[in-house]
């Protein structure tokens, strides 16, 4: 199951939503892969974390019916989400790029597989500071997607929160949306579908993630926290399919 250090973001760690999972995996197989999808749906159901598998499965040299191999080059790399063809652009702070907290995100990654925008904020010690994915990450974006594919199937450009995303950069981007190089494929990921400029939107092939199933989340609670079956239940209830949510509760409940 990976070594120490390994960011596990695989299918199968990511809880429930298992017809969403069928559906990336049926389509990889079958050769359809949209350059842009947008993975939309409330905070805290696992978005990002199944971006980043199904960016694994598009990348592994030996794809399972299930999940990737984890064995071959490529899921080695993603365990350490250090593939040279795998680029982020999240919200920062302080007029920065997302390429300058880089360690910061792996490492966040490597302790937080279910987070809020608020989290990676305290965890980057953001003060008070609003994140946002600022102008100038735009030209960071069209120089790593103008570089060669350099060994992998497919160039993946992860962005989480395209709703923060300044103006000038979500201009930028769209260009490149509409004519992305060849083999580049766009994930966005987003908690708030009102405030991606809707040009972007209609370019992206969307995907809506719900609420993780109260089943599911009961049995991740018990799994992974100990919890008695009521309390799972209980907490799961609460939650409202939110694994975040679930989380603030215990935490909450152990004060």
């Amino acid at each position: 199951e990976g070594g120490k250090g390994d960011i596990l973001m695989y299918f199968r760690d990511i809880i429930g939503l298992q017809d969403v999972k069928t559906h990336l995996i049926h389509s990889v197989r079958q050769g359809l892969v949209p350059h842009a999808r947008v993975f939309y749906g409330p905070e805290g159901v696992g978005k990002l974390p199944l971006a980043i598998a199904y960016a694994r499965y598009l990348n592994c040299s030996n794809r399972g019916e299930e999940d990737s191999c984890g064995e071959c080059p490529s899921c080695h790399k993603f365990d350490k989400l250090a593939h040279p063809d795998l680029h982020f652009v999240f919200p920062v702070v302080k007029s920065k790029v997302s390429d300058q907290y880089l360690p910061e995100w792996r490492k966040f990654l490597l302790e937080h597989r279910y987070f809020t925008l608020n989290d990676w904020l305290a965890f980057i010690d953001a003060q008070n500071a609003q994140g946002i994915i600022y102008s100038k990450e735009s030209d960071e974006i069209i120089r790593k997607l103008n570089l060669k594919v350099y060994e992998a199937p497919y160039k993946i450009m992860i962005v989480w929160l395209p709703e923060k995303m300044h103006d000038a950069c979500a201009n930028k981007l769209l260009k490149l949306i509409e004519e992305p190089p060849e083999h580049t494929v766009f994930l966005l990921v987003s908690e708030s579908r009102e405030n991606v400029l809707q040009t972007i939107w209609s370019r992206c092939q969307p995907l809506h993630i719900r609420a993780i199933e109260k089943g599911e989340m009961v049995m991740a609670l018990q799994n992974e926290f100990g919890l008695n079956a009521e309390k799972a239940s209980s907490t799961a209830h609460i939650a409202n399919g939110s694994f975040t949510k679930a989380m603030e509760i215990m935490r909450a409940s152990e004060h």
